[in-house]
């Protein structure tokens, strides 16, 4: 079974972020994409970072999902990563 670019590049941007989370010492976590639409290629995904109580989502299109994959724009992509994670480390209100 092939996987999808698309599909290739979320797994790849999943682990990015769990790799992001253990760097600042949260070993526990939940790391999710939720899809916005039914067709094989969506416009994109939300991808949502939840621990220590705290949750935040961030808007991958579908190109910078598909171009993490590829290796193009990774500067980009993990720098919206890197203020998801943060948004973690923010204490519960």
């Amino acid at each position: 079974m092939d996987i999808s670019e698309f599909e290739h590049g979320k797994t790849r941007i999943l682990a990015e972020a769990c790799d992001a989370l253990r760097r600042i010492g949260i070993d526990h976590h939940c790391v999710m994409f939720d899809l916005h639409g039914t067709h094989p290629h969506p416009d994109g995904a939300t991808l949502t970072v939840t621990a220590g109580g705290n949750s935040t989502r961030g808007w991958f299109s579908a190109r910078e999902i598909q171009n993490f994959r590829e290796g193009v724009n990774g500067a980009g992509i993990r720098q919206k990563i890197a203020l998801l994670v943060a948004g973690v480390r923010e204490p519960v209100t």
